[in-house]
């Protein structure tokens, strides 16, 4: 799955849980019909940040997924307010 890919299709922590247990079990990316094999993920506060690296003149390429917090509503967002950044790095 392309990086751009990958974060059009996050917009939950739901999602993004979906993602992480898709990287751990081949079987579920292939009912997904998902290709995660140069993905990995790190947790991080208030979210996960998935990595892609491919060949090594690509560089690499991080989705980051967290929970948005809006000015004035801390502690009252809904499950499907998060920020999803994608940031590139080298190649």
């Amino acid at each position: 799955m392309k990086p751009e890919e990958l974060a059009g299709y996050l917009r939950s922590l739901d999602e993004a849980a979906e993602v992480v247990e898709a990287i751990d079990d081949r079987r579920l990316q292939r009912r997904r019909g998902w290709d995660l094999s140069d993905w990995r993920y790190e947790p991080v506060p208030w979210g996960v940040r998935f990595v892609h690296q491919g060949k090594p003149a690509d560089g690499r390429t991080e989705v980051l997924v967290m929970l948005g917090v809006a000015e004035g509503r801390v502690g009252r967002l809904g499950g499907g307010d998060v920020r999803v950044v994608l940031s590139s790095f080298g190649g």
